[in-house]
Parts: C-alpha cells; sequence; structure tokens
C-alpha cells in the first residue's frame, strides 16, 4: 500500500514499469501488473512480488517514473519534487535559503526553507512569487514584511 502523491491517479492505468528507491540506493526498476485504490491509497503489485514478506522488503521505498512519463502540467503548476532544492530569493537577491519540503495544509501548500537561522514556512502563493526558475533552481519571492520573522 503506497501514500498517493499525484494529482492524476489514473496515471497508473498508463504505466507499465516504475523505478523504486530508498536513500542513495540505486533505483530499481519493476513491472506493474495491477494497482487498485483503498482508502486514499493505492495499492501496487509488482511482477514476481507475490507475498507479504517479499512485499515487506518494499517498504520504505519510493516509487519514481522516468522523466518522459511525466504528465505535462499548464504553465504555472509545478510538481512539487521540482520546487525542491531551489533557492529562495527576494528580488534582490537576498536568499532566505533552500527548498527542502513543500506541506499541504489543506488552505493551500507552504514551502518549506531550511536556513541558518530555522525553518521558513513561506506560502505558495502567486502574490508571493515573482518568478520561478527550475533551469537554475531558483524561486524569487516578494514576501509581505514580517513574514520571515514568524
Amino acid at each position: 500500500m503506497a501514500e498517493m502523491l499525484t494529482d492524476f491517479p489514473n496515471r497508473f492505468e498508463l504505466l507499465t514499469e516504475v523505478f523504486l528507491q530508498k536513500n542513495t540506493e540505486p533505483p530499481r526498476c519493476l513491472t506493474l501488473d495491477s494497482f487498485w485504490f483503498h482508502k486514499q491509497r493505492v495499492i501496487l503489485k509488482f511482477r514476481g512480488i507475490d507475498s507479504i514478506s517479499l512485499a515487506e522488503v518494499l517498504r520504505g521505498y519510493e516509487v519514481k517514473i522516468p522523466k518522459s512519463e511525466v504528465i505535462p502540467l499548464k504553465e504555472g503548476s509545478y510538481y512539487q519534487h521540482e520546487l525542491v532544492d531551489c533557492v529562495v530569493k527576494d528580488v534582490n537577491g537576498y536568499q532566505y535559503g533552500m527548498v527542502s519540503g513543500i506541506l499541504d495544509t489543506g488552505a493551500g501548500y507552504l514551502l518549506k526553507v531550511d536556513r541558518d537561522s530555522g525553518e521558513l514556512l513561506i506560502p505558495f502563493a502567486e502574490s508571493m512569487l515573482v518568478r520561478v526558475d527550475l533551469e537554475r533552481k531558483e524561486l524569487i519571492c516578494s514576501l509581505p514584511e514580517g513574514l520571515e520573522n514568524l
């Protein structure tokens, strides 16, 4: 059973192979035989993994797909993994820190920015984003006064 981090759950119908990766281990390519949804999660059945004990070995792995199979998004939309490790700066070049994760609050997303003085949570809102440059791994923001001190 896997947590679904996709906005496109029907994408599993298009997949035949996925990669499983854990920490710095090399990715493992597995063939997806079938899948089904259960309680907001997806259960994945891989070829050759025919028992619970074999499936347990895969606990903690991240399911990844080749970049060529990523569903294109409309302009101004981004995959969360694309934002992680981006440097967050203001319009004058002041560096707030680096995005280490994305938090879903239910009302929107927050960028979790690691910096020397601790963690900074920045709403991922169009009103605060001046520019997103994924090639340079930079997010240029215009934050309201005082947000950095919260």
